[in-house]
């Protein structure tokens, strides 16, 4: 499920920036406000750009291998090992590893250290918070960790208990800018707002991180648009400091001040977006999709509505559901398109509607020129999926006219070429991109396939094990390692 969270997050907050167009707003039109989130959205995309998985031809999911190693390792070895797959994302195997150092020399505060950071990227607080107990008793005075651990209590909605702990922190005079980040931050969680204003201005004053500053920036920005807007109500400063929250990833604090919101006023729309914006990316999917339905009840033509009940939908597998309301967006007039036709096309892809799928990947070519990574799927499907090597065969070379000194573009035209049996210039033009980019594992797969199409076992098998050395873990390893095993069976 995570797939989702790392391409479109930019765009939802995007989305969420603009939702100061309610009823708190005066003298500031419905039409600007939609204007200026339409600018900032169409600003956003062109930062998007597909993972380096969507460059290779994604026909299966992929098994995660674990490095071969002995089952005696040392301490050090463990860490590395863990460290190895921290780096690639493998959270799980990682925490695996450090647990097995920590039991070789469970006195060293090192691999309790990596572990907390695991189980906090997997969303297991109570096992970050055991982990960080253990650290306190052999070093209670341990920044770090009684940082960590104030995070964790955020985490689990323990606002009072990170509270006490930062305050002790701040007391002990070893605190940074982060913990007065985080003392604002839980003030603002607690609805003492002024105080998390003073906070948030200290930890500026003080920090040294431009990550962080951003992050502050995000906040403070709710306080700026309040005193520019002058509402009155004070619930509507709540609902910009929520959004805040949403912005800096903070879901369960958002998530607690909009039910104080909503509980004073129950109408809100955009509120009701914020929170379902907020279990969303928890993926708390149902709580998500009853926050969006509350949302569109109020308002059925607000575009941004309709988006976020696609995504929701399409994560909870409801695919039909999620093609409604996500074209209900379309023509609703939701900005930048290419995001609503990139998620169209994923969407009918997963239901094996070609025809349709392969349409909205060329809408999104229209709309978004910048990206050659665009042109993969399209070419793909209309290889292998339609069986029309001639339409893949002309997006291959507007691809190369777009990106003329680009490796993936010689590989998309010696791909298609491949398909039409045209295996001079195929070779030619998969061999340039390997020129270009020595390393692109997917030109060494389909240089394969040409060779083993013309009888030339040998060099198929070499270029096979070339992919896989590349793209070990990937589908284009994946795929090689299993033509070169039937041809080694042969």
């Amino acid at each position: 499920m995570k797939k989702f969270f790392a391409a479109i997050v930019g765009i939802a907050l995007a989305v969420l920036v603009a939702l100061s167009v309610n009823a708190y707003q005066k003298g500031i039109s419905m039409e600007e406000s939609w204007n200026a989130a339409k600018n900032y959205m169409s600003a956003k995309i062109a930062s998007i750009r597909p993972s380096k998985e969507e460059a290779k031809k994604p026909l299966e999911e992929v098994t995660v291998v674990e490095p071969e190693g002995e089952t005696n390792l040392s301490y050090d070895q463990r860490i590395e090992k863990g460290d190895y797959f921290m780096e690639r994302g493998f959270l799980t195997f990682a925490a695996n590893e450090y647990v097995k150092a920590a039991n070789l020399e469970p006195n060293r505060i090192e691999p309790y250290l990596k572990l907390i950071k695991a189980n906090f990227d997997l969303g297991d607080y109570d096992k970050a918070k055991r982990n960080a107990e253990i650290i306190l008793k052999l070093d209670p005075n341990n920044l770090e960790t009684r940082l960590s651990l104030a995070q964790v209590l955020i985490k689990q909605s323990d606002f009072s208990g990170a509270q006490g702990l930062l305050d002790d922190l701040y007391s002990s005079g070893k605190a940074d800018a982060r913990v007065n980040y985080y003392r604002a931050l839980v003030q603002i969680a607690l609805g003492n707002h002024e105080d998390g204003k003073k906070l948030l201005k200290e930890a500026k004053a003080a920090s040294e991180d431009d990550f962080l500053d951003k992050k502050i920036e995000k906040m403070l920005a709710g306080y700026n648009e309040f005193e520019f807007t002058k509402a009155a109500e004070e619930l509507y400063l709540a609902e910009l400091l929520a959004r805040g929250l949403n912005e800096v990833g903070e879901y369960e604090m958002a998530i607690s001040k909009l039910k104080d919101v909503l509980r004073e006023r129950s109408d809100l729309r955009d509120a009701w977006i914020l929170l379902g914006f907020a279990y969303l990316n928890l993926e708390k999917y149902y709580f998500a999709q009853t926050a969006f339905e509350r949302a569109y009840e109020l308002d059925s033509e607000w575009p941004a509505t309709q988006y976020f009940l696609g995504i929701t939908h399409a994560e909870l597998l409801h695919f039909d559901d999620a093609i409604v309301f996500l074209n209900y967006a379309l023509d609703n007039g939701f900005e930048p398109e290419a995001v609503l036709h990139k998620k169209l096309a994923d969407l009918y892809l997963d239901r094996q509607q070609y025809a349709e799928s392969v349409e909205s990947y060329k809408k999104v070519l229209e709309l978004n020129k910048e990206d050659v990574n665009a042109f993969v799927r399209p070419v793909w499907i209309y290889l292998d999926y339609l069986n029309n090597p001639d339409e893949a065969l002309k997006l291959a070379e507007t691809a190369l006219a777009a990106f003329p000194d680009n490796p993936l573009a010689y590989n998309l035209l010696g791909w298609s070429q491949l398909y039409k049996k045209d295996y001079k210039n195929a070779e030619k033009n998969l061999l340039k991109a390997l020129e270009l980019n020595p390393n692109l594992a997917a030109a060494y797969y389909n240089l394969g396939r040409l060779y083993e199409e013309n009888g030339n076992k040998g060099e198929a098998m070499k270029v096979y094990q070339k992919a896989y050395d590349l793209d070990q873990n990937g589908s284009i390893g994946n795929m090689s390692a299993k033509r070169y095993n039937a041809l080694t069976a042969q």
